[in-house]
């Protein structure tokens, strides 16, 4: 704590010493120059390092000056005289140099000043310095979410919407202006739906979130899916022996109330590590679609608008209880039953005016839906690592079970009127219940032998099982208030898919040269039976996926590399089913059980700059992109959204990451993406589809340590004009800000943030005109919310960590 207290007088010094100049006395007299440049004891340099000469006589302050971005400081205007230099920095242990002497014009050679990281004891615990919230490396950008301002007060879906390149449109993720983004929990693929891992993501606290790993073209060892690359989250675990607990409780304010409330629990010893954690959340939003639309029917145009409005309420309880028992030095055993649990409910209110002309009304749908949403989903894991020898050789099992329940259910309720607002015929009136079940079996082997120092082999096998039964229960309400099930409606679909996949990685350093090729294959075998319909889709197909990446190393700050990876994109259990979802009888959606896999080859060229600011450039071509569209049927004068198969999507893109430092107090980090998105189709309700654009994104993220106790942070998006499958979307952007003080030694944290602070985030508009319809689509929702958080930490911290080991790379890299 009292090197914090150094720095920031330091700065003050420095601040002061600028303002005021050397004293008036030596502007007059021959002055010298000091130069040299302080690096990490791995001789890695440090930037914005702050240096100040003291004179011996008196202590007082002479002189002040900051280090470049490559570790440099030149002094200048020196008077005569014996001194010596105080260098500090967060995170440091301040330097001292010895004293010396400096003559007249003299020009003084300091070179190299090593400064070590600091630890400091607080009641017992030794703490070291945090990592940087975000860090460039050559494969892949990482968030240090732990001990950031971004840790308390905020979830997983806030703080991927934070993430350089990350785009989170309404729940749904895109990277670098692709969506497909593979989502992983500890290296773990979820499995979930869409909708499921936006619940999961909405209630988890990024209290328990370690790091989160952005990664646009991963290597053989991750599954092939996700062809706009992975974003891995790393949960955390204990590390130092004894038990803590944290508490966190948050109210967030938007149109709606929401509130959320967690605790965490953490136990470890010589031989156990114990991990519990729980976090519930109750968020109630809106969220309102216009759509204008017009349709030719015989050469006859047909004018729609409709206006929806809905309100809903989600009440999530998450939960993760585990354990790692080290059954011997080198051999580590480890379960893990986490739960997903769901209680829904939801209210839609549609209006759709119908006419020959724009503004004309000849008949009027009044539409409303109630819907339900209970949904669990549970997973079971056990894993087992084991070092075989001394040199890095290790052994990973990893198995895991997943039910997931869900028993959704609607009722729809539909009067028509004509335009003079009576009701022309009868109230049409019907409910679907939806129930599905879906159980999911993984093994994963993986393999790791180092030959040599540079040089490595990793291989691995996994097995995935899933199994889905849906079914769609399609009932007619009657005048005496009964159900009567439509069978011709209704359905069942089950699913079956059944993936083997092996990889094998090499890994070698051949000089300045980092080289990785490495090769995935994946044999897939599914089965989409529609049980009504007698419809049975099989496939079988056995695919290999290549990588390679070579890195060049030019010097100690600058790196330079290149990436081809081939990766698949099977469409979601959701997409597949056939079933059809009303919204009101005008508007629906159903699935597409001949949706094919699609599958993307990407190459990228990367250049690291000062060990700071990444540069990358990508090419990537999609063979069969699924994308969802609108259709239309003349004769029902309908509109339905589904999945398809384009020809093709090609993505060109320039990607920048630059973290600044301001000051020492204030960081900001920026990315600015530029790419060009092409898609191609055959044919889309009777025309050929080639839609493309010149898009940009742009983010910028602050940081500001106001003291050693209380941070700020001020974060802006902007997303251009863009165009995905056969829509083109306008323009949005958002700013958020935030303020966390700490109390009590660091236990309490208390934050207060507001998102979206100009309500412009929600409102998103798109539109097509295709040959025979057009439409423009509004949307908005609750965006804007000021949200209080506080979390507390207790327990046992005075405990040091007896692990001799090194067991914190361990924990952080178990599970695979």
């Amino acid at each position: 704590m009292k090197s914090y207290k150094n720095n920031f007088i330091i700065l003050i010094v420095i601040f002061c010493a600028t303002l005021l100049g050397a004293p008036a006395k030596a502007q007059s007299e021959a002055t010298a120059e000091i130069d040299g440049k302080i690096t990490t004891v791995m001789n890695e340099p440090l930037p914005y390092v702050s240096l100040v000469i003291f004179k011996v006589s008196d202590s007082s302050m002479v002189k002040g000056a900051m280090s470049d971005d490559l570790g440099s400081f030149l002094i200048e205007k020196v008077p005569a005289g014996t001194y010596y230099v105080a260098a500090s920095i967060l995170g440091f242990k301040t330097y001292n140099s010895a004293i010396f002497e400096i003559a007249p014009n003299e020009k003084k050679e300091f070179g190299t000043l090593q400064l070590e990281e600091e630890s400091f004891e607080l009641e017992g615990v030794t703490v070291t310095s945090t990592k940087p919230l975000i860090q460039n490396k050559v494969d892949r950008v990482v968030l240090n979410i732990e001990n950031s301002v971004l840790a308390t007060g905020n979830t997983a879906m806030d703080i991927l919407q934070k993430a350089p390149g990350v785009t989170v449109d309404n729940g749904v993720l895109s990277l670098i202006g692709k969506s497909n983004v593979l989502i992983l929990i500890n290296g773990r693929q979820t499995y979930l739906s869409p909708e499921q891992l936006q619940n999961l993501l909405d209630s988890t606290q990024s209290s328990v979130i370690e790091s989160i790993e952005i990664m646009t073209n991963p290597s053989a060892k991750y599954d092939a899916a996700g062809n706009a690359g992975i974003i891995n989250i790393k949960m955390k675990k204990n590390r130092d022996a004894g038990t803590n607990v944290s508490v966190n409780l948050g109210n967030g304010q938007g149109s709606y109330i929401k509130t959320n409330g967690g605790v965490a629990l953490n136990h470890k010893n010589e031989v156990l590590n114990i991990f519990a954690n729980y976090d519930y959340s109750d968020n109630q939003r809106f969220q309102t679609i216009d759509i204008d639309r017009s349709t030719s029917v015989s050469g006859q145009t047909v004018f729609f608008n409709s206006s929806s409005f809905e309100k809903n309420r989600f009440k999530i309880h998450n939960f993760k209880v585990g354990a790692d028992v080290d059954l011997s030095p080198k051999s580590t055993l480890g379960f893990i039953i986490s739960g997903n649990f769901v209680n829904g409910n939801s209210r839609i209110v549609a209006t759709t005016d119908i006419g020959g002309r724009p503004e004309q009304i000849d008949s009027t749908n009044l539409g409303a839906t109630v819907g339900k949403y209970p949904n669990k989903y549970i997973t079971y894991n056990l894993n087992y690592k084991v070092q075989l020898d001394t040199v890095g050789t290790d052994l990973r099992l990893s198995y895991d079970y997943s039910n997931s329940r869900r028993n959704e259910g609607f009722d729809f309720s539909n009067r028509f009127l004509d335009e003079n607002r009576n009701e022309y015929r009868p109230d049409e009136n019907f409910r679907n219940l939806t129930p599905q079940d879906a159980d999911i079996y993984v093994g994963k082997v993986n393999f790791t032998h180092p030959f040599t120092e540079t040089s490595k082999i990793e291989a691995g096998l996994k097995y995935s099982s899933v199994e889905t039964d849906n079914i769609l229960q399609y009932d007619i309400l009657q005048d005496n208030g009964s159900y009567v099930n439509d069978e011709r409606r209704s359905n069942q679909f089950i699913y079956t898919e059944k993936i083997g996949a092996a990889y094998i990685n090499y890994n070698i350093q051949l000089g300045s040269y980092d080289i990785q090729t490495g090769l995935r294959a994946e044999r897939t075998v599914s089965t989409g039976n529609s049980i009504t319909d007698e419809n049975v889709v099989d496939r079988t197909y056995t695919d290999l996926f290549p990588t390679l990446f070579i890195q060049k190393k030019i010097n100690d700050l600058n790196v330079i590399n290149a990436s081809y990876g081939r990766r698949i994109d099977r469409p979601n259990y959701s997409s597949l089913n056939p079933f059809v979802y009303y919204i009101d009888q005008y508007t629906f959606r159903f699935g597409n059980p001949f949706l094919k896999p699609q599958y993307t080859d990407s190459y990228s060229i990367g250049y690291l700059l000062k060990n700071k600011y990444k540069f990358d450039l990508s090419y990537s071509n999609t063979k069969d992109a699924i994308a969802y569209i609108i259709l239309t049927d003349p004769e029902s004068r309908s509109i339905s959204q589904t999945d398809a198969n384009l020809n093709g999507f090609s993505s060109y893109s320039l990607n920048v990451n630059a973290p600044i430092k301001v000051t020492n107090w204030w960081g900001t980090y920026n990315n600015v993406s530029v790419y060009y998105n092409q898609y191609r189709s055959n044919e889309i309700e009777g025309a050929l589809l080639q839609l493309e654009k010149l898009a940009w994104q742009a983010s910028t993220n602050h940081t500001f340590t106001i003291d050693n106790r209380t941070s700020a942070e001020l974060s802006a998006t902007y997303l251009s004009p863009n165009v995905y499958g056969v829509f083109n979307i306008k323009s949005r952007y958002t700013v958020d800000m935030g303020v966390s003080r700490q109390f009590f030694d660091n236990k309490l944290n208390v934050k207060l943030a507001l998102s979206d602070i100009f309500n412009t985030w929600g409102k998103r508009t798109i539109f097509s005109n295709l040959t025979s319809s057009g439409y423009n689509i509004d949307t908005d929702f609750d965006s804007t919310v000021v949200r209080f958080s506080v979390s507390y930490k207790f327990g046992n911290i005075k405990l040091k960590s007896t692990d001799k080991k090194g067991g914190a790379e361990e924990e952080k890299n178990r599970l695979y």
